[in-house]
């Protein structure tokens, strides 16, 4: 029976939208109790209209969820909280379209809604377990990011080539990425299961704080060893708080829409990049 706070359906949906199939799985990948402030009773109560969360607990869903406050789906709960607890949206609707609103274009608006969609067919979710193994050790994390980034099976020569690191390393890597369901394994061969899918990195939560500074760290180490830079560039600008968070979730979709013109296919003229993106605050 359908709940009396259409807040849940907005919930339940973005929850979808955002590659967590289950509200159980979910929860569980987002830390749990440790990570919502809920037990899991009382979050499938908010999914099924029946009860809404205090305005204290809503940061915490639109980390879980991925989401920031200033992006599209951040905006569309909140109004969506925000109707359930005024009863109505009246005293909302001058608030839809305030003076100094998105800058952005309309092209850029569609070109985002359009990689959303593409990135939303085929994201998945890793579960907490996998992202231990990940952050454990630096050579399945390696080993992850070739086979996640390419097509069919790989001789495991060819990927201790790749890698360039021990043997007994990478045997020991791929052992726990296989128990992990990283890995699929036939004779020589190995490749993975996430090939071809948007893997939604982790959301920084006191649950998961430190396997996202350990999966960090192993980047930071890829570049130092290994990386090459293909390009680079930089702005000086000086902005209000206010105008920075309405340029942060266009910053994200850009990052994000990088993984259209991905490819995993494998060719002589191809390789796996790292694209990442850095606001760093300098000078008051």
């Amino acid at each position: 029976m359908a709940g009396i706070y259409p807040f849940g359906t907005v919930l339940t949906r973005l929850r979808r939208e955002r590659g967590y199939p289950t509200a159980h799985g979910f929860y569980k990948s987002r830390g749990g109790q440790k990570g919502l402030g809920l037990s899991f009773a009382n979050y499938l109560a908010l999914e099924r209209g029946k009860s809404l969360p205090k305005g204290s607990r809503l940061p915490k869903i639109l980390s879980a969820l991925g989401l920031v406050a200033n992006s599209k789906g951040g905006k569309e709960i909140t109004y969506a909280y925000l109707k359930d607890v005024l009863g109505s949206d009246k005293l909302l609707r001058p608030l839809l379209n305030p003076a100094g609103a998105d800058p952005a274009p309309a092209s850029l608006a569609l070109a985002e809604a359009a990689s959303r969609q593409a990135v939303r067919q085929r994201s998945v979710q890793l579960t907490l377990e996998q992202y231990r193994v990940l952050a454990k050790s630096s050579s399945a994390y390696s080993a992850h990011a070739v086979l996640a980034n390419s097509w069919g099976w790989m001789e495991r020569k060819e990927l201790l080539k790749i890698l360039d690191t021990a043997s007994c390393e990478l045997e020991k890597a791929l052992k726990a990425l296989g128990r992990a369901g990283l890995a699929r394994f036939q004779g020589t061969r190995v490749r993975s299961p996430l090939a071809g899918k948007f893997v939604i990195p982790p959301n920084i939560t006191p649950h998961t704080a430190s396997l996202y500074a350990a999966m960090l760290g192993h980047r930071k180490t890829w570049v130092k060893e290994r990386g090459r830079m293909a390009f680079n560039r930089y702005l000086l600008v000086r902005m209000p708080k206010e105008k920075l968070t309405t340029f942060l979730p266009h910053f994200n979709e850009m990052i994000r829409m990088s993984s259209i013109f991905g490819d995993v296919a494998r060719s002589p003229d191809s390789s796996v990049y790292l694209v990442e993106g850095r606001v760093v605050r300098l000078f008051k």
